[in-house]
């Protein structure tokens, strides 16, 4: 569930300049302002500008007021495709790549499955067709299967070393097995080849983990503007944006481009989740039940079903809250069933919640063994503190914030576990500087991170 690499969309943008990483030197980035400009236009001149003849305009009026989400465009396109060409492998790999647009769309597992059927017909007909391998490492990285990814993403690279595409399942790769180093190199290459919404927010997320908030910030609101402004990729990155800017405690621009997400799909899960945040977050946790409760009947993801059990549980309603946690042990296990890598997630699901401790941490050092990645080092911490080995959670908490990450939550833990291990004054910096960046951060810790750092800076005195 805290995973921030589910398929990041890739799409096109006119060529601009491009900030560099941390690091890597600096450029001037400037955006188009094509679709705006072509909002203002007159229809008629409209037409003109896309060479569309009157007699053609009931055709255009109709793509326009097609109604069908762009995965279900796309499978009908693929599935066409295939039907036509039964045996071509970039048709096979043309319609997994739609049905994992579907699983954004509609959470629903099982189209990982086929695209992953699809995906084993065309990499055993031609597995040196970079169309084919992109498509392969996306369905690896959607699964988590990070390893598998970073192959494929490799061959990739080395099939077509100028696509873009490439670079970003490379990039999400090395993230997601702590190689960051490379993962920068990566990064600043697909700026380099197409400085557009899925290389940006790349950029953004590894200045969030090297602990440079408004740098991150500034290049999701690029990756936004460079966006198609009414697709789904470009809703989840502002969502992300919004993330960003509620960890700074921003709330009224975090609230603005979470509802600003809505206007770009209507309804859009993700930007109903983030406005419930923000209203737990000003206290006001019957209005953010209301919306959770929407955001998970329309689209009943963990994160979405996580954050309204834990809403009820701070309103004393333990009845639901359990329904709202089995619910999503039920979906974890869907999930897995069809292939995709949960069990971290439910580790760290479980130790926020009493649940099993000796099996997480077993879990969490199994994961980390194989994908060392800051994040997970900081739930084998956590693991590691709730079974009581304070001297490795010290040291894997230290691992798991050396970039300098400053998401509030990894903070607070931090805290947590600094305090445990007998390092007040480290404990105290972490709190301090959780409660700095957002003092609501979470529902469930809020409390306990005001109290507790009372509490430390007075015996500090």
């Amino acid at each position: 569930m805290t995973d921030r690499t589910p398929e990041r969309p890739s799409e096109t943008a006119p060529k601009a300049g491009e900030r560099k990483l941390p690091g890597r030197g600096v450029r001037t980035l400037v955006l188009s302002a094509l679709a705006a400009v072509l909002l203002s236009i007159p229809i008629a001149a409209t037409l003109a500008y896309f060479r569309v003849s009157p007699q053609d305009l009931p055709a255009a009026l109709e793509a326009l007021l097609d109604r069908r989400t762009d995965g279900e465009k796309f499978v009908a396109t693929a599935q066409t495709r295939l039907t036509n060409n039964p045996n071509d492998p970039k048709a096979m790999a043309g319609l997994a790549a739609a049905y994992l647009v579907r699983v954004r769309e509609t959470a629903d597992p099982s189209y990982y499955q086929k695209a992953g059927e699809l995906v084993d017909r065309a990499t055993a007909i031609s597995s040196k067709d970079a169309e084919i391998t992109v498509t392969a490492g996306s369905l690896a990285l959607s699964r988590h299967d990070f390893a598998t990814a970073l192959r494929w993403a490799q061959l990739s690279v080395q099939l077509a070393p100028d696509r873009p595409a490439a670079y970003g399942i490379l990039t999400d790769a090395l993230v997601e097995l702590g190689r960051y180093d490379d993962a920068v190199v990566a990064a600043q290459r697909m700026v380099d080849l197409r400085p557009d919404l899925a290389s940006l927010s790349r950029v953004s997320y590894l200045r969030e983990l090297h602990g440079d908030l408004d740098g991150a910030i500034d290049a999701m609101r690029r990756a936004v503007a460079a966006g198609a402004p009414r697709s789904e990729g470009t809703a989840w990155s502002e969502v992300q944006l919004g993330h960003l800017l509620f960890a700074k405690n921003d709330l009224d621009e975090a609230d603005h481009v979470y509802e600003s997400s809505l206007q770009r799909v209507d309804n859009y899960v993700y930007g109903l989740a983030g406005r419930a945040r923000v209203r737990a977050a000003r206290g006001d946790l019957a209005g953010a039940a209301s919306l959770y409760a929407d955001a998970a009947a329309r689209l009943p993801v963990p994160d979405v079903v996580i954050a309204l059990g834990d809403v009820y549980a701070r309103m004393g309603d333990q009845t639901r809250a359990q329904q709202q946690y089995a619910l999503v042990v039920a979906m974890e296990k869907l999930l897995a069933a069809n292939g995709v890598r949960v069990d971290v997630d439910l580790a760290l699901f479980d130790l926020d919640r009493g649940i099993d401790a000796p099996n997480a941490l077993a879990v969490a050092r199994t994961e980390y063994a194989s994908r060392p990645s800051t994040p997970v080092a900081m739930i084998l911490a956590w693991a590691e503190y709730k079974n009581g080995d304070t001297a490795s959670a010290y040291a894997h908490m230290s691992e798991a914030v050396r970039l300098g990450w400053r998401d509030p939550l990894t903070l607070y833990r931090g805290g947590i576990i600094s305090e445990a291990a007998g390092d007040s004054p480290r404990a105290i910096a972490f709190l301090k500087e959780s409660s700095r960046l957002n003092p609501a951060f979470s529902v469930l810790y809020a409390d306990d991170l005001a109290s507790r750092l009372a509490r430390l800076q007075a015996a500090a005195r």
